[in-house]
Parts: C-alpha cells; sequence; structure tokens
C-alpha cells in the first residue's frame, strides 16, 4: 500500500487547480458542464483526509464537545457521581477493587486513549499481544464527550473485539474520567465501568476513583477522579477534588503498609500549561494539598491531559513546598493526534520551575505523516511489578491519519526504562 505522503501530490492536483481559480472547461456546443458533483465531494472528502481528527486541527470534531455540552446541558450541571459517604451507611471500602492483583503482575497504562482511531485500537492490541497484562490503567477521556455511544464503542467494544482477535484471557480494564468523560454528565462513563468488566468476578469498578492492590499489600494503585471538578468545556483551571473523595484518599494512604502509585487524569504540575492564578502558576494547588503529606510513602505519580510523553525530574522541589514528589511523570499521548507544529516539548515562561528530567528521552516523529501534517508517536507504559520493585517502560508506537492504515507495526524498544523501589513504612 502506497504511505500517505506518496499519494499526496496526485490528490493535491485538482485542489491547486480550482484554488488558482481556472473556469470549468465547456462540455459539447460551448455549454458549461453541469455541476462537478462528483469532483465537490472528492474536494470535501481531500480537505477532511488533510484534517486528521483528534488533532488540534479537527475544529468541527472539538466543536461537538461544546454541542453536546450543550445538548447534554442538564445532566452536565447535575453530573452523575458515585460518592461513598453517600452510601447508607457510608462506607470507606466503596471505590476499593475486591480483585487483587498477583503479587508480580504486569500493568498497561495508557492515557487520554479513548478516541477509536486505527492508531490507537493497534496501538493496544499489540501491547496485549506482546506483553498480555495482568490489569489496563486508563489515565481518562474518551472523546469527544464521554457519550454513551462513545464510551462504548471506543472502549467496551474494543476490548470486547481485541480479546476475541487475541484469544487471551481478559484483563480488566481500570479507568479514571478526564473533563471530556464529563461534558455529556458521565453517564457514558458509569456505563462504560459497569460494563467493561461485568464478565471478570471482583473486578468491578463501583466509582470514578479506585483502588487496586496487590496480593501481598506491597503496591495499591490510587486512582482519583479530577474530571468532575473540569466538565465545563470553557472552563480552564486546575481542578480539586470532591471534598468527600479527598477524605477517601487520605483513608487509603494513613491505613496501606505499602507503597501507593498515585493516579489522575489532571496534572500536578506542568512545564507547559499555567494551572493557577497563584504565586506558582504551575501547580495545582488543591492537589498539592490534599497529597503532599503522603509524599513520603507516594512511588510515583503519572497523569494525563496533556498530549505527551514527559519525564519530569525526580524530587522536584518547589517553593513553600514541605515534601518533594519523587516522580512525576505524564502518559497522555495513547491516541491523540500531537503534531509537530504544536512543539509539546516547549516550556510556558510561567512554569520555568518545572524541569524535565536531564538529557529526557522524546518521542519520536512518526512516519507515517498525512498529507499536511506530521505528527509525534503515541506511548503508553508498562509497569511489571514484583514485591520489591516496579520497573516502568516507556513504549512508542507509530500514529497515523484515520485514512491510512500500515500493516500492524510491531512494540519498538522501550524508549526510557526506570525503577521504583519498594517503600516500606514501620
Amino acid at each position: 500500500m502506497p504511505r500517505q505522503e506518496d499519494a499526496a501530490p496526485v490528490l493535491d492536483a485538482p485542489l491547486r487547480k480550482r484554488a488558482a481559480g481556472t473556469p470549468p472547461e465547456p462540455g459539447a456546443g460551448g455549454q458549461p458542464e453541469a455541476p462537478d458533483l462528483a469532483g465537490a465531494a472528492a474536494m470535501t472528502a481531500e480537505i477532511k483526509r488533510r484534517i486528521a481528527k483528534y488533532s488540534t486541527r479537527d475544529w468541527l470534531g472539538w466543536a461537538r464537545c461544546e454541542w453536546w455540552y450543550i445538548l447534554y446541558s442538564i445532566a452536565a450541571r447535575f453530573p452523575q457521581y458515585h460518592d461513598w459517604s453517600a452510601q447508607r451507611p457510608p462506607d470507606l471500602s466503596y471505590g476499593v477493587i475486591e480483585h487483587r492483583l498477583p503479587s508480580t503482575c504486569k500493568v498497561l497504562m495508557i492515557g487520554d486513549w479513548g478516541t477509536h482511531m486505527t492508531d490507537n485500537v493497534a496501538m493496544l492490541r499489540q501491547a496485549l499481544k506482546t506483553f498480555t497484562p495482568d490489569a489496563v490503567i486508563h489515565l481518562g477521556d474518551v472523546y469527544y464527550s464521554g457519550t454513551r455511544h462513545e464510551c462504548m464503542r471506543n472502549v467496551v467494544a474494543v476490548m470486547d473485539a481485541l480479546v476475541d482477535q487475541l484469544r487471551i484471557q481478559r484483563p480488566p480494564f481500570f479507568t479514571l474520567p478526564g473533563n471530556h468523560d464529563y461534558y455529556s454528565g458521565g453517564r457514558g462513563f458509569y456505563e462504560m465501568i459497569r460494563r467493561v468488566n461485568a464478565s471478570l468476578p471482583g473486578c468491578g469498578q463501583q466509582a470514578s476513583y479506585f483502588c487496586l492492590r496487590t496480593a501481598d499489600d506491597h503496591w495499591q494503585f490510587l486512582g482519583m477522579d479530577t474530571g468532575f471538578n473540569d466538565r465545563k468545556p470553557t472552563h480552564h483551571q486546575a481542578p480539586m477534588l470532591v471534598t468527600s473523595e479527598a477524605a477517601w484518599h487520605r483513608d487509603k494512604l494513613d491505613h496501606f503498609p505499602g507503597t501507593t502509585i498515585l493516579l489522575s487524569h489532571h496534572q500536578l504540575f506542568s512545564a507547559k500549561q499555567v494551572l493557577s492564578a497563584g504565586s506558582r502558576p504551575w501547580l495545582n494547588e488543591n492537589l498539592q494539598a490534599t497529597f503532599e503529606p503522603y509524599f513520603d510513602r507516594i512511588g510515583a505519580w503519572f497523569w494525563g491531559h496533556e498530549h505527551n510523553l514527559i519525564i519530569f525530574k525526580d524530587n522536584q522541589d518547589f517553593p513553600g513546598a514541605t515534601r518533594a514528589l519523587r516522580k512525576g511523570r505524564l502518559v497522555g499521548c495513547s491516541a491523540y493526534e500531537e503534531t509537530l507544529a504544536e512543539n509539546p516539548f516547549a516550556v510556558n515562561e510561567a512554569c520555568k520551575p518545572v524541569a524535565f528530567m536531564d538529557n529526557m528521552p522524546r518521542l519520536n516523529l512518526s512516519k507515517y505523516r498525512s498529507a499536511k501534517q506530521t505528527f509525534y508517536n503515541h506511548a503508553f507504559a508498562l509497569l511489571e511489578v514484583s514485591p520489591q520493585q516496579i520497573k516502568v517502560g516507556y513504549y512508542e508506537y507509530p500514529s497515523w491519519d484515520q485514512e491510512y492504515a500500515p500493516p500492524d507495526p510491531a512494540i519498538m524498544p522501550p524508549l526510557f526504562t526506570e525503577v521504583l523501589p519498594l517503600i516500606r513504612r514501620t
């Protein structure tokens, strides 16, 4: 199959001719030909081909976020949220996954993945086939607006199909809501978590936050819901947690004897996005206040939201902080088509205190470019859990436009690996 860029010059010719204002050629008898409906349709298709879905230029797609928010305005104004403190009686074990991961296991982590493009589905297919993980964790965002249809098609149906195709034992799929999951009120998200693990005893996810532990109580994955308070498309301030949920997380951190891996959709800090209007604009002050007292027992914090892979400098010490986070990691590039023109590694002047790891490896550009856009590769993380450590590998996977599907590329060697040692509290 020819690559997209190889075919582009041929497809561009009619566009250049029309753009130059060339009049239609006369037909028989010198009369103008009938309107070229087929040509107009071809031009429309070509314009669509030039704009990759789920990229910054996908204006129509992102406009749907506003449309669905308006359409579901009542639902979005009163979004669904499963609160442990609203149970009768209030139950702090609500949201704790009954299933325990084996003491030695593999966890596949993806972020901002819910697009149902051919490249993000291919990436998950290859990762499931290559690594046979014991669980999949998604850091949130089902696009465009987390509707029931999008959640069923982009997540549940994909997992069903891949397990069928690969003939593998189905791994449980746990997910957090991002801002996009709440643009239609969160109902699609809750239907998704009810159905995606329905065939797996003990793997039900009750809430938009969860606690998943290993059988030996050495590790717990603590996922939070930052999407609920970022559910308005026009609201861009860094969100805080629901008050009762913050208490739920503190309970898990207070009473667990092992090491916690924190998970969220939104960032704790950013080198690119201004998160607050205070003296530390790079920092989500609310999340910092909630979790900083527990940084001594948190091995790493993984988040998404920004569509990139960033290995931040370890033990970043910010002004006013009493403790430093050991490791902050951005894994938000499992599906969004991030372009070269967007320069995702650029550092915002207001966010300069945030530092990348020295000589940080960066995502490469995909060799499968579209007619007018060049994309960065997608990425995911594989966490190989053992009683004394977690080995984390960060893997690239090529991205491509929706109109082009190469033969299934294999998983590339890891871009970077690191070790998270167990922190045992006495």
